[in-house]
């Protein structure tokens, strides 16, 4: 039998506290039941975060398709409810260029992402072949065709306008919000040490009227150069994006950052190196839709998703600071106003109370996926080590590339009128270079990404445990969880 001494390090724990709080609540209540008091950092994701089933960014997209095809006039004059579509049937002709403008921008990426990152979520077979395609983090690569599209449009027009045109979509979808300017000024007073940061893959115009409506402490997002008041377009120039053919300027491919999954804890502890130092003060909210935001569980001391498809698993790394984890339904603004009558996108929703999971309710029930997973993590580190140089081949050839795509750059935006076509048509054929050395970076690493699909499905499976452990609660639950978070 093995000694203590001779045992293998843990590398993965049941989290201390899992709370599902059942029937849609408000903000204030939430907060009141999961956020310390003492808390010290807040950070707060955006997209279907602060709003019932909306992407913000995606939403400008959309925004500036029916600016450049109705015009801003005609566009202000339509009588809108919140979506993405602008209907204008009065005007066939300005209605046809509306329709024609978002099928060339947005077909291609949006077809992208609907394969890869939507459908892949739901369907087991191509979730697998996912990873096998797009590497160890399917859902992060799935979603850089359709951020990169949306640079290279925002790139036409000035930043001012695309603040003008994100605040407009922030007004229609107003009666969707669940999270409020009042609701973060009511969370400072009862949290008075409380720093709050929003933190999203969305774009700077998004995420700056967002911030300055919530009237939250800093702003985290997704961004490229600006220059002159407008943002450059990307260097990328692949078809699937609809590049403009001679954009104003282009960004120096290191001056473009995705501000996602991993990339903001990065960008949180490099902005304030002590943000996190104290992680049992620190809380994270977010839908983590599509599990995106699943590592915020490995820095923070409490975590939140808010109206999810995709709720935090129960299983953690050895390491983490995690105490608990949080599930809830929020209501909008407008099914606050409306007692009783909930959103219809909600479908289904629990009528029950709070239900409590600590450690003595979630150990037996997950303790048999716990060796599994801890298993699989084993296997991942060992697959990382066999597959490092092969990938530090792919790595390299990527970061040659995108020097070359750098010294094309430069000598666009420093280029004369007609030297400048020469310039787009080499990075459109170092475009076709970059996709075939990703494509070659995902295959080195598919041994790698073989496991993180398993790891990935296990820890699905703990969180339908819990699934299962709320349907049937035992008799006895921890009534100290239940009270006012202190």
């Amino acid at each position: 039998m093995p000694t203590v001494e001779s045992s293998p390090p843990r590398r993965a724990r049941i989290v201390d506290a899992l709370v599902v709080h059942g029937a849609p609540i408000d903000f204030r209540e939430l907060c009141l039941r999961a956020i310390p008091t003492g808390a010290r950092t807040l950070l707060l994701d955006l997209d279907r975060t602060v709003h019932l089933g909306r992407n913000m960014g995606e939403l400008l997209g959309w925004e500036i398709c029916a600016h450049l095809g109705y015009g801003p006039e005609r566009l202000a004059a339509l009588d809108r409810g919140p979506g993405r579509v602008a209907l204008d049937w009065s005007s066939p002709a300005a209605l046809l260029r509306y329709l024609s403008l978002s099928a060339r921008m947005w077909a291609m990426p949006g077809l992208h992402y609907l394969v890869w990152g939507k459908i892949a979520w739901h369907s087991p077979a191509l979730r697998r072949l996912s990873f096998h395609a797009l590497g160890p983090e399917p859902v992060r690569a799935a979603q850089r065709v359709p951020q990169t599209a949306l640079m290279h449009h925002m790139a036409e027009l000035p930043l001012a306008t695309l603040r003008d045109l994100a605040a407009s979509v922030w007004r229609r979808h107003e009666p969707e919000q669940v999270i409020l300017r009042e609701d973060i000024a009511w969370l400072r007073r009862r949290c008075p040490s409380l720093r709050i940061v929003l933190t999203s893959a969305s774009p700077q115009p998004v995420v700056e009227v967002a911030a300055e409506e919530l009237g939250v402490d800093d702003a985290v997002y997704s961004s490229i150069e600006e220059e002159g008041g407008w943002l450059s377009a990307p260097a990328q120039r692949a078809r699937v994006f609809s590049p403009a053919p001679a954009p104003r300027r282009i960004s120096p491919p290191a001056a473009v950052r995705i501000n996602a999954s991993h990339a903001k804890i990065a960008e949180i502890t490099r902005r304030s190196p002590d943000a996190l130092s104290a992680p049992a003060d620190t809380v994270g909210i977010t839908d983590t839709g599509y599990g995106e935001d699943h590592c915020w569980a490995e820095h923070l001391g409490h975590v939140i998703d808010v109206n999810s498809t995709a709720p935090f698993p129960p299983i953690v790394g050895a390491s983490s600071p995690l105490r608990s984890i949080h599930s809830a339904a929020l209501l909008t603004r407008d099914e606050r106003a409306r007692p009783g009558r909930l959103d219809p996108r909600r479908g289904a929703t629990s009528d029950r109370g709070p239900v409590v999971l600590g450690e003595a309710e979630l150990a037996p029930a997950l303790g048999g996926t716990l060796l599994h997973v801890e298993s699989l993590m084993a296997r991942f580190a060992e697959a990382e080590r066999a597959c490092a140089d092969e990938r530090a081949v792919a790595e390299r050839a990527l970061a040659a590339i995108e020097m070359r795509a750098a010294i094309l750059v430069d000598a666009y935006n420093r280029g004369a009128a007609g030297e400048r076509p020469g310039a787009l048509g080499r990075l459109g054929v170092i475009a076709a270079e970059e996709r075939r050395a990703r494509r070659d970076l995902a295959r080195a690493q598919r041994p790698v990404g073989a496991i993180a699909h398993a790891v990935g499905e296990a820890l699905g499976v703990a969180r339908s445990q819990v699934d299962e452990l709320i349907a049937a609660p035992p008799a006895a639950r921890s009534p100290s969880l239940l009270s006012p978070a202190t």
